[in-house]
């Protein structure tokens, strides 16, 4: 994009604080249109960059999570500008969410874990369009898989779809790979580590790492390792290993 003019404020493998003064320099721009995916820029100029809004003429919004926390602000009347629910059309969460997602999300572990995945189980919490899409395409590439989802009636889809449903806490004994696609918080917390096997693969397939409490992990390891650029190796007083992924698949 650079070779066509276009300014680009990113790198690979960015930090927390680099992805912040990106979004600052974005805004510095100032903006008229914002194409945003995860409201992060939007949240960032209703918080941060509040002298910025007037010149702003509307935007969209293309994640659940996004449209969650836009819903919020509309709520309580703080959104400064319109926004289009990109996420809601037919022809996002139909075909992205249910189908894109299923494929990068496998994607990204593998080429990140170099690991064969025919054979192993999966465990996926949250069964909605990119759950389900995940399902879809990890049982296509001979997983084993199991669904983790609190609302009954997707709970009963997964189960009529063939996947087993069971809790988190019971699931954590079969996992190999367990990837979290709700939108929640701490989707994947003590219980679930506590039960899980040496050597599992626990990442996020979204916009947060919040729906693993990454905080638990930290207060109970006795050791964290980067072992690449992508991962990190945490250790438990038991000696086993749960590796879990720092950046969302998606």
């Amino acid at each position: 994009m650079r070779d066509f003019g276009i300014k680009v404020f990113a790198v690979t493998g960015e930090d927390m604080d680099t992805y912040r003064r990106h979004i600052d320099a974005v805004i510095a721009t100032n903006p008229q249109i914002i194409m945003d995916d995860g409201a992060d820029l939007d949240t960032a100029l209703h918080t941060t960059h509040i002298d910025k809004l007037e010149g702003v003429i509307g935007g969209t919004e293309e994640t659940t999570t996004g449209v969650v926390r836009l819903v919020s602000m509309a709520k309580e009347g703080t959104l400064g500008y319109p926004v289009f629910n990109i996420n809601d059309a037919n022809t996002k969460h139909c075909f992205d969410n249910h189908y894109g997602t299923g494929q990068s999300t496998l994607d990204g572990i593998v080429r990140a874990t170099n690991r064969l995945l025919c054979g192993r189980t999966i465990v996926i919490s949250g069964y909605g369009y990119c759950g389900s899409g995940l399902a879809l395409r990890a049982k296509g590439m001979g997983m084993r898989v199991i669904v983790c989802e609190v609302d009954p009636l997707k709970a009963l889809e997964a189960h009529m779809e063939g996947y087993e449903v069971m809790p988190a806490a019971e699931a954590a004994r079969f996992a190999d790979v367990w990837v979290t696609v709700t939108g929640n918080c701490k989707v994947v917390d003590a219980p679930a580590f506590e039960n899980m096997k040496d050597g599992a693969i626990v990442c996020n397939s979204g916009h947060f790492d919040s729906e693993i409490n990454l905080e638990w992990l930290r207060e109970h390891a006795v050791k964290v390792e980067e072992t690449s650029r992508s991962w990190r190796s945490t250790r438990f007083p038991t000696g086993a290993p749960s590796s879990s992924w720092r950046r969302g698949a998606s």
